[in-house]
């Protein structure tokens, strides 16, 4: 319902006008003749669609009007003025820059229905068109942010196969002139770095792969019987020989009766290993990660993985689950910003929460929460 402010200061029309209008609208009106002043004030920074005016409203609150006309812009907020005074006209200075319309007293029914009707439809034109204009900025804005992530995705997908490729040929070389004279520790080294970069690049392939799937809803979700313990055990086993890295993992499992749980095997595999090897990456080679599982009575599972690494600037917590987005303080630091985004799909589709605590130079805690039926 359209809301009318009828500011007018004579006492009488203001009753009369406002007793008309009601039931079509919603009537915003001084109560008082005494407060009329404070009253209008009060009512002029309200949300109001048109209101009415007279020569004592002009008089007592003109630099209100004024201020408030000039807020509204580029906005059509109408301002109509009564008179009993049948030569006054828009054109004067003193008018024109208040008023929108002008209804002579005593005024027909007819006459004010239609500019009524005329001046809220304008009103509502301006909304609307103020409404797509924010559509259109939104629309602009996701477009150039699209195309930004488009050009650093390129950019860093480009740059993080470079690497490995490079390495593979580089690998390959020394397989093709020295082969033959290479020791067997020496052929052993060199086909782990080679083992090492084609994992490297089929994760980075796997979690392209994995943002296009989501981005058309295809991420599917398939628990089956786990024995919790054993697959992570597995897990650190698994990163500390495939990455070479120096940390060691303080593994902490409660003692629970049951070891089955349902949980989907390669999303959580995914998710565990990501957070691990984020956790070393970005840590010291003596340093220790804590790897706590935890299990609640409400049926929840809590995974802790804590580091004594670089730490994440607290501005950069709010967007560092956004596809290709990275902390400021990680350059010269292998990554997609692929991996974090993807994890938190993960967990939500195991109906879980992870979160975040950081402190620079003193180390980062990733904690997940997944909801999981402990199977006898």
């Amino acid at each position: 319902m359209k809301r009318i402010l009828v500011l007018v200061g004579h006492d009488k029309n203001r009753h009369l006008l406002s007793q008309y209008l009601e039931g079509q609208y919603q009537i915003l009106s001084p109560q008082t003749e005494n407060n009329f002043l404070v009253e209008g004030v009060q009512l002029l920074e309200s949300e109001f669609d048109l209101c009415f005016i007279d020569f004592s409203t002009i008089h007592q609150l003109r630099q209100q009007m004024l201020a408030r006309r000039d807020r509204e812009i580029p906005l059509f907020l109408p301002f109509v003025f009564l008179t009993s005074l049948q030569d006054v006209g828009l054109s004067t200075d003193h008018l024109e820059p208040l008023i929108d319309d002008i209804i002579y007293l005593p005024a027909k029914k007819a006459e004010l229905r239609t500019k009524l009707r005329v001046l809220l439809r304008s009103r509502s034109y301006s909304l609307q068109l103020q409404a797509a204009q924010a559509e259109l900025n939104q629309a602009l804005a996701q477009e150039k942010e699209l195309n930004q992530l488009k050009s650093r995705f390129v950019s860093i997908v480009s740059h993080e196969f470079r690497n490995p490729l490079n390495s593979i040929s580089g690998m390959a070389q020394i397989l093709e002139a020295y082969g033959d004279k290479l020791t067997p520790d020496k052929k052993t080294e060199v086909f782990q770095q080679l083992k090492c970069n084609v994992t490297k690049m089929t994760e980075l392939l796997d979690d392209v792969l994995i943002i296009s799937r989501k981005d058309v809803g295809k991420l599917q979700f398939n628990p089956a019987p786990l024995d919790l313990e054993s697959f992570c055990r597995g897990l650190i086993s698994e990163i500390q020989t495939i990455y070479n890295y120096k940390q060691s993992v303080n593994f902490v499992y409660p003692e629970i009766p049951a070891k089955q749980f349902a949980l989907d095997r390669k999303l959580l595999h995914h998710i565990l290993t990501n957070l691990l090897a984020n956790a070393c990456k970005y840590s010291p080679q003596d340093s220790t990660i804590d790897f706590e599982v935890d299990f609640e009575p409400t049926n929840e599972l809590v995974f802790t993985i804590r580091d004594r690494g670089m730490g994440i600037p607290a501005k950069d917590i709010p967007n560092l689950f956004d596809p290709f987005y990275r902390a400021s303080n990680s350059e010269g630091i292998q990554g997609t910003g692929l991996g974090l985004a993807i994890v938190k799909q993960y967990v939500e589709l195991h109906q879980g929460v992870i979160s975040v605590e950081s402190e620079l130079e003193t180390g980062t805690t990733f904690k997940v929460t997944i909801s999981s039926k402990i199977d006898n």
